[in-house]
């Protein structure tokens, strides 16, 4: 299933926007559990441009962000601990 937000959002309205979506899901249809969540944003700044997440170091653009429940369920984590990524607008 794939759940839409059109148009640009604030911040906060995205997270209650996906929190009611999945209370909805959860309270209405008795939906339990969730599995194998795919978030594609595009990201904004103030001025309203779109920004890209790059490592100022290698200028990998960072595409992918894994966010893992639990590292001991077998999901290996991407990059070596404590990775910053640093948003480079100036191109």
């Amino acid at each position: 299933m794939d759940i839409i937000f059109h148009g640009l959002h604030e911040g906060d309205e995205v997270l209650n926007s996906v929190q009611c979506a999945l209370t909805l899901l959860q309270e209405r249809y008795r939906i339990q559990r969730f599995r194998e969540m795919h978030l594609s944003v595009t990201l904004v700044d103030e001025a309203g441009q779109d920004v890209e997440l790059v490592d100022s170091l290698t200028d990998h653009v960072y595409s992918v962000l894994d966010v893992c429940r639990d590292y001991h369920e077998g999901l290996r984590r991407i990059g070596p601990p404590g990775l910053k990524l640093v948003i480079d607008n100036t191109r």
